[in-house]
C-alpha cells in the first residue's frame, strides 16, 4: 500500500474546503497600472491560471483553487505574477500582500460538513531568479484539536521547518522574516499552511513579499 499523501475518494476536494488566496500587487513606479496588467497577462498566458478562478475588485484579487493540487496551482500563480511584475518594472520595487485561507466558515463555497482533510505533497516551483524578502504569519484557528487548542504548537513546528529549509531569517514583530528566491519564499509559507491544514480545518496565513526594495539595496 502506498504511503504517499495524494487526493483520494474520501478526501475533501479543494472547492469543498474553500482553498484559495487573496492578493494585491503594488509596483512602486509611475506606470504601475501597465506593470500590474502585464504581469497578470503573462501569468495567464503561461497557463498558470488553469484550475483557478480569479475575481478582481478595487481592493484585491481572489484566487480560488477548484482542482488538486490546489497548493501547487496557487504557488505557481503567485510566484509567476510577482516575478513578472519585477521584470515588467525593470527590477524595481514591487510589494505583494498575500492572504492564504482554507476551511473558512465565511467562504461562500466552503462545505463545513466535509471530512478527510487533504495532506498534499510539498509544492515544487520552478525558480524565478528574483530574490525576495517577506514577513510571514500563520494562524491555525483551533477549537480543541489534537494539541488541546494550543495554536503555538503548529506555528512553532512551521517556523522550525522554515529554518531547516533555510528561508527563515529571524523573528520580526508579529511575524517571521523569510528570505530567498521568491518562489521558494512562497513555497515555504504554502507548505506550512497546507501541513497545518491536514489537521486543522480552518487555517490562515499572511505574507507581505517585497522584491527590489531600495532598503535591501542600501544594505549591500
Amino acid at each position: 500500500m502506498s504511503t504517499t499523501h495524494h487526493q483520494t475518494a474520501t478526501t475533501a476536494a479543494p472547492a469543498q474546503l474553500g482553498i484559495g488566496a487573496r492578493f494585491s500587487l503594488h509596483p512602486h513606479c509611475d506606470d504601475f497600472v501597465r506593470v500590474i496588467l502585464d504581469a497578470l497577462e503573462e501569468a495567464a498566458a503561461g497557463g498558470r491560471t488553469d484550475g483557478l478562478v480569479l475575481q478582481t475588485d478595487e481592493v484585491s484579487t481572489y484566487v480560488g483553487a477548484l482542482e488538486a493540487p490546489a497548493e501547487q496551482r496557487l504557488t505557481d500563480y503567485l510566484a509567476g505574477v510577482v516575478a513578472a511584475a519585477s521584470r515588467h518594472s525593470g527590477g524595481g520595487h514591487v510589494v505583494a500582500h498575500v492572504l492564504l485561507s482554507r476551511g473558512c466558515p465565511g467562504e461562500r463555497t466552503c462545505d463545513l460538513t466535509v471530512t478527510g482533510l487533504p495532506s498534499p505533497e510539498p509544492v515544487v516551483v520552478e525558480p524565478t531568479g528574483v530574490p525576495a524578502v517577506a514577513q510571514w504569519s500563520l494562524y491555525p484557528l483551533l477549537d480543541g484539536g489534537p494539541d488541546g487548542g494550543d495554536h503555538m504548537v503548529p506555528i512553532e513546528a512551521a517556523i522550525a521547518a522554515a529554518q531547516k529549509r533555510g528561508t527563515a531569517d529571524g523573528a520580526a514583530h508579529y511575524a517571521t522574516r523569510l528570505t530567498g528566491e521568491v518562489a521558494e519564499v512562497l513555497a515555504t509559507a504554502v507548505d506550512a499552511w497546507a501541513a497545518v491544514g491536514a489537521h486543522v480545518p480552518h487555517v490562515v496565513s499572511h505574507l507581505t513579499v517585497s522584491v527590489g526594495s531600495p532598503s535591501l539595496r542600501a544594505d549591500r
